[in-house]
């Protein structure tokens, strides 16, 4: 491994496409790489029409190994059936197999787990089983060069980190989902049964080997515990159906997972991601945390948005005046939709000493004319030179919101490779990091870019702080 930079990612997907790769069990494990079949005409019609989505697996071990991701929050992800039941495509015309392939196609995921998705919907049992798969994947690599390993607390990733060809994982989940709601299993329940089975589901992951450090409350679909924010753009919105719930607060519900999950007399305490929850739910749980720790200030709770970009406004409210339209998207410098973050979320975050971990996701970090003329550049350094510009812009902005040279001390980064992102191009995958960084340190080095807000770091400590630093001193405090 490089013993340039390190770094810690903070949000991505090792596991996601090689536990779905087979049914009844997964074909592969973490370390191999997937491809993605493409085979027959409308697969390749799919392939051609989802090019900004790449094709294989983008964060396998060997692929973090490769690009010295030493450290990753390896995020559990029972995956949406909302998801896989389509709108909008008649069934009769297009044929069930050719939207399985569709599907096969898009998530690497094999076609007889796509399948038994869509006939069963017990979360909880897919986390069980997805926790199992990580937890036993642990151990040597395949070429005896490496080792996985996965950590409870601070204490043991300094001891993991020290050892050579190491690659730590700490458990995170993505999605309140897989404790038991947001399918029809959970219609029928009375408030007090549901009550009854998200506190039960609390305790059993809490008395894991390795218990989760984190869990998003929200994900793309209505779970009766938050509402989200929309993901979507077109085509997919057109044939994936976010309505429900969007927009809503935290409920009766809501309230009682985020206190079981953040109380200690049941285990160790598992931090809420925002990430992915409605502006009117994250500000309800900003207010909260924000009593909790000012009458706490030896125990605070830090608010985390994992995956994230900027979306220019001002505040959270301004940033849910207009929907979340293409039209909103279109013109500005940032991606303007109320999923990303806003100055003053910035501060709120930094207040909490949280993070916000910047993704690879060229469609959360710019608008949409921003991405369609540097996806346009023919000239691949000038690419290369406009996504490190992008990312800096989105950086930059969060400092800005701080307004002093702690602001630095919030922006990190969370790469949601495997994810199912539109990547940035020339950095299609962990394994491309260490020229990331080099562009990034490049960039400013040449331009004295924005040199106001470095605050006398050089670019390469700014670079540092981002990718490993910051994340580092995060565990130290709240890795407990």
């Amino acid at each position: 491994m490089s013993k340039e930079i390190i770094t810690v990612d903070l949000h991505c997907h090792p596991n996601l496409k090689s536990f779905n790769s087979g049914q009844p069990e997964p074909a592969v494990n973490m370390w191999q790489k997937i491809h993605h079949k493409v085979e027959g005409k409308f697969a390749k019609t799919i392939e051609g029409a989802s090019l900004q989505v790449l094709k294989e697996s983008q964060a396998n071990l060997y692929t973090l190994a490769e690009g010295n991701v030493r450290i990753f929050n390896v995020s559990l992800y029972p995956i949406e059936r909302g998801f896989l039941h389509l709108r909008n495509i008649p069934k009769i015309l297009i044929g069930k197999d050719r939207i399985n392939t569709m599907h096969e196609v898009l998530t690497g995921f094999s076609a007889a787990r796509i399948t038994h998705l869509k006939k069963y919907a017990n979360y909880f049992d897919d986390l069980l089983a997805e926790y199992d798969y990580v937890y036993n994947g642990q151990g040597k690599s395949p070429n005896g060069k490496y080792e996985f390993v996965l950590v409870n607390n601070y204490k043991e990733l300094l001891q993991a980190v020290k050892r050579d060809n190491t690659l730590i994982g700490i458990l995170s989940i993505e999605g309140a989902h897989v404790l038991g709601t947001g399918s029809a299993l959970d219609e029928n329940l009375s408030q007090a049964q549901l009550l009854k089975l998200l506190t039960q589901n609390i305790k059993t992951i809490k008395s894991w080997e390795v218990p989760p450090f984190s869990i998003n409350l929200s994900h793309h679909f209505w779970n009766h515990l938050c509402g989200h924010a929309t993901s979507f753009k077109s085509p997919i919105n057109a044939v994936v159906n976010q309505n429900k719930g969007k927009g809503k607060g935290i409920t009766e519900a809501g309230w009682h997972v985020i206190r079981e999950l953040l109380s200690r007399e049941n285990g160790k305490r598992i931090l809420i991601d925002v990430k992915h929850m409605s502006a009117e739910g994250r500000k309800e749980y900003y207010n909260f945390i924000s009593n909790y720790n000012s009458v706490n200030p030896g125990d605070m709770i830090p608010a985390i948005a994992s995956h994230a970009g900027m979306n220019g406004y001002s505040t959270i409210d301004s940033s849910v005046k207009e929907n979340d339209t293409g039209a909103k998207n279109r013109e500005h410098r940032f991606h303007r939709w109320s999923i990303n973050i806003s100055n003053e979320e910035a501060r709120i975050i930094h207040q909490s000493k949280g993070l916000i971990g910047l993704m690879m996701d060229r469609g959360i970090l710019g608008g949409k004319n921003t991405i369609d003329k540097i996806v346009a550049l023919e000239d691949l350094q000038k690419q290369r030179k406009e996504y490190s510009k992008l990312f800096w812009d989105n950086a930059f902005q969060i400092v800005k919101s701080v307004d002093d040279a702690t602001g630095w001390d919030v922006v990190a980064y969370g790469s949601d490779f495997d994810g199912t992102i539109t990547h940035m191009e020339p950095y299609e995958s962990s394994a491309k990091l260490p020229l990331f960084h080099e562009d990034l340190i490049s960039y400013l080095e040449e331009n004295d870019y924005r040199k106001e807000l470095w605050y006398g770091f050089t670019p390469r400590q700014l670079v540092q702080k981002i990718m490993y630093e910051n994340a580092m001193q995060f565990y130290k405090r709240f890795f407990v």
